[in-house]
This record gives C-alpha cells, sequence and structure tokens, in this order.
C-alpha cells in the first residue's frame, strides 16, 4: 500500500486508468518513488500520459501489448510520460537512462519534443529501444 504522504510531487489520480477512477492506487510503489526522486533531481514537473491509458490499464484496453508492465495482471509497473520543460532530449534521455529503471523507451513521435516509457521489467530483461517510422529499434541496456 502506498503512502501518499510520502510523495511529494505526484497524485494517485495522475496514475489512474481513464476507464477505472481511483486506480492510480495500483501503481507499483517501487517505480513511482523512482518517478518522484526523477522530479526531484530534475526539478522538472513530468507530466503522466494517466489520460491516453499510459499508466495503470487494468483490463489491458489501451492497445499495450498483452504482458506490458502497465498491466493490472502485470504489477502496474510501467509509466509513460514527459517532461514540461525545454531541455535537450539529450538531457532529458541522460536523467531518465541513469534513474534504475530497467525498461525505457523513447519516443520522438507522441506530439512533444521527446516521450518516455519507464519500467521495472526483471533485470536480466533490462531493455532500452526507441521507435522511428513506426519500426521499433532495440538496443542493449
Amino acid at each position: 500500500m502506498i503512502n501518499w504522504k510520502n510523495v511529494e510531487f505526484f497524485k494517485s489520480y495522475e496514475f489512474d486508468d481513464p476507464l477505472f477512477p481511483g486506480s492510480g492506487e495500483n501503481i507499483d510503489p517501487t517505480l513511482l518513488m523512482m518517478l518522484d526522486k526523477l522530479r526531484r533531481e530534475t526539478t522538472w514537473r513530468i507530466i503522466t500520459h494517466h489520460a491516453q491509458g499510459g499508466c495503470v490499464d487494468m483490463e489491458g484496453k489501451h492497445g499495450h501489448a498483452k504482458n506490458s508492465f502497465h498491466l493490472f495482471s502485470m504489477g502496474c509497473k510501467a509509466v509513460d510520460f514527459h517532461f514540461d520543460i525545454k531541455a535537450s532530449i539529450n538531457e532529458q534521455a541522460w536523467y531518465v537512462r541513469n534513474g534504475g529503471f530497467t525498461g525505457i523507451g523513447e519516443y520522438g513521435d507522441w506530439g512533444v519534443p521527446i516521450g518516455f516509457h519507464v519500467d521495472l521489467r526483471p533485470r536480466e530483461k533490462s531493455l532500452l529501444w526507441t521507435r522511428r517510422n513506426g519500426q521499433y529499434i532495440y538496443m542493449l541496456a
């Protein structure tokens, strides 16, 4: 159970599945605290993509893969977001890549300078990827 009094920069609704108000309570506590730390260290506001189903996905209705870490059945261990900042995409990516996440997707096609997917997949399956022209490019993390 998350003690939201210990969370400095986020409210539970920022992780809600849009079809299930209150479901943000299911976000993985470790992931939440890592995002809170990232926000504290960068001083950059983090905008979660909860309204698009990019955080908690209770029933798999938001287009995620069947084994996505967004899913309730997988532990709600993934969040999509962007920073509300004009810092370079390289600087933003540096902070995310050094945030301790074991899965990182970097997206330049979300209508913001750069968007991020972060998750807490098992360390032996760590992965870094991007998408260009609809094609996923995977790199070792």
